[in-house]
């Protein structure tokens, strides 16, 4: 094959590796922050491998592309510094709910006394049993439950509502971001409520009953009446819990949309 002919079919294939580039662009963020494309837990490999393997079925199956030429290697830069702005929209509003399960994990630690920061204060970390185990769990529930493939089905359709190169960063797209990230604060503190009252009512109860006998020792019992009360009501409520999580990534597909229409 002469270096004339081989000019020629890059040439030809220039519009096709510029969109799959932009689609990448897009995915990459998405794939670091949202544990069900990867996230923190999978290696890095992996993730670019599936993220290019998106972007090769978005360009060769669904015929994602660039509605006009990309004339200049500037011009190139800026798509792909937009799409990765907006790629990381996405990626911080899908991983949202798993965050908030993750943040009251880590409430619900912090009140009972049972993380390694709370029980080593000098040696320990900022690592959450609780945390993590609500996070692993509600990826689990995720991906044998029958949402992931309306979450990435979700995560794919908004290169049909922001296609490439359309994204405009405007207040209201940043503004809806910052309302959602509040709201999963929220949950995250609402998740972790219930036991939090928990150990505030040890904490009463042993006060109280250390001023109406001090003559007995009481307060050595008030962290293992915490822990064990705050584990038994987190057992107890665990579907409760899980519903309240569920629920936020059910609405991930609607959110993805709106979050698409406030960027374009």
């Amino acid at each position: 094959m002469s270096w004339s002919l081989l000019g020629e079919q890059l040439e030809l294939l220039g519009p096709d590796i510029v969109a799959v580039a932009l689609c990448a662009a897009r995915l990459v963020p998405v794939a670091f922050l949202c544990p069900l494309l990867g996230g923190q837990a999978a290696p890095t490999t992996v993730k670019l491998s599936l993220v290019l393997s998106l972007s090769l079925f978005l360009r060769l199956v669904a015929g994602v592309g660039l509605s006009t030429p990309v004339e200049s290697p500037l011009v190139l830069g800026a798509l792909v510094l937009k799409e990765l702005v907006y790629g990381t929209s996405v990626g911080l509003v899908a991983a949202l709910p798993f965050d908030a399960a993750r943040m009251g994990g880590r409430f619900i630690d912090l009140f009972r006394g049972t993380s390694a920061e709370a029980s080593l204060p000098v040696a320990g970390s900022r690592e959450s049993a609780t945390g993590d185990g609500l996070y692993q769990l509600l990826v689990m529930l995720v991906v044998t439950g029958g949402l992931f493939p309306a979450v990435v089905s979700g995560l794919l359709r908004g290169f049909g509502v922001v296609g490439l190169g359309a994204f405009v960063p405007s207040e209201s797209a940043a503004l809806f971001v910052v309302r959602l990230a509040g709201g999963a604060m929220a949950t995250g503190l609402a998740v972790g409520a219930p036991i939090a009252a928990a150990a505030l009512a040890v904490d009463c109860l042993m006060g109280m009953a250390s001023r109406a006998a001090p003559q007995m020792n009481l307060q050595e019992l008030g962290a293992p009446l915490r822990i064990l009360g705050g584990g038994a009501i987190l057992w107890l409520g665990i579907g409760v819990l899980c519903e309240r999580l569920l629920a936020g990534v059910m609405d991930l597909e609607g959110t993805l949309l709106l979050l698409g229409e406030a960027a374009r």
